[in-house]
């Protein structure tokens, strides 16, 4: 069973980006890294978009 299935709110475009901007900006804090959730919000926005025009496959720079 794959996540989509057991989980179908998240093929929900708004509760989605609503998720992980939480989730970064809450993880940001814990560390002591200030960064405006409207940034967050900006750059969640601009990967799932990537995500979406490159059909469900979501490129990452890997570091060496």
């Amino acid at each position: 069973m794959k996540i989509n299935e057991k989980y179908p709110k998240l093929k929900d475009k708004a509760f989605l980006s609503k998720l992980l901007t939480k989730n970064v900006y809450g993880s940001m804090a814990l560390e002591g890294q200030t960064v405006p959730k409207a940034r967050v919000r900006q750059i969640v926005a601009s990967v799932l978009e990537e995500y979406e025009s490159q059909e469900g496959k979501l490129v990452i720079n890997q570091q060496p």
